[in-house]
């Protein structure tokens, strides 16, 4: 009985190419996204949250209005989408809030995470003037844009209260069990002064300025531990 071999399944051709075609609409789409979210940023830099529209957005992208709402239902939408972009963006280039490895010290690695977070808020991050703009405005309703960027800051404060729950002394006691919060919260709320102050004076020296912050950080830390 002769044996029938099967022939091998033949490759359907041209698949790479139309592989490479359906990635193009995706990658064109992430493109002008990109586009209308840096409008939004370099208009919010120059306008505020109620100087800059949709229409400016359109026209300072070059891309139609159709483009703008296919990806966002509308400016508040737009503004959270900035918003979160440019913290991703500010937060990849700092340090994270873990404890400290090797021989370094907890305050000198105190000082070294909170001179990068200073220096960058007091200086770069639009998106935290916009911020504490949008939270210190009286408006009807909760807007997205705000809502996140509270969402933003209390995910920095966790990620610092939890940095201090890693190098302080474990004693168990209704006050020591607050003081990482309590450290995370007086570092926000100094950035934010220091910040203001920068907006309104002009350059500081923001290195001197977190050593100090730093030293009474650890000197708090070390009192109420």
């Amino acid at each position: 009985m002769a044996t029938v071999r099967r022939k091998p399944p033949t490759r359907r051709a041209g698949r790479p190419e139309a592989d490479v075609a359906a990635r193009r609409p995706r990658r064109r789409g992430a493109e002008s996204r990109l586009r209308i979210l840096e409008a939004t940023f370099a208009l919010a830099h120059e306008l505020g949250y109620q100087g800059t529209s949709i229409s400016k957005v359109v026209e300072r992208s070059g891309l139609p209005a159709s483009s703008v709402y296919w990806h966002f239902a509308d400016k508040d939408a737009l503004f959270a989408a900035m918003i979160d972009h440019s913290f991703t963006q500010w937060a990849a280039s700092l340090p994270g809030w873990s404890a400290p490895v090797g021989p370094v010290t907890r305050r000198d690695e105190l000082g070294r995470r909170i001179r990068a977070a200073i220096a960058s808020i007091a200086t770069s991050p639009e998106f935290w003037r916009l911020g504490l703009v949008l939270s210190l405005q009286r408006q009807p309703g909760e807007l997205q844009a705000r809502r996140l960027f509270r969402q933003i800051r209390r995910r920095v404060i966790a990620n610092m209260a939890e940095f201090w729950r890693q190098v302080l002394p474990r004693r168990p006691g209704r006050r020591t069990d607050r003081l990482p919060e309590m450290l995370a919260r007086i570092t926000m709320a100094t950035a934010d002064g220091l910040f203001v102050s920068a907006q309104i004076d002009g350059g500081r020296d923001h290195a001197r300025l977190a050593d100090l912050l730093a030293d009474m950080l650890e000197a708090a830390a070390v009192r109420l531990s």
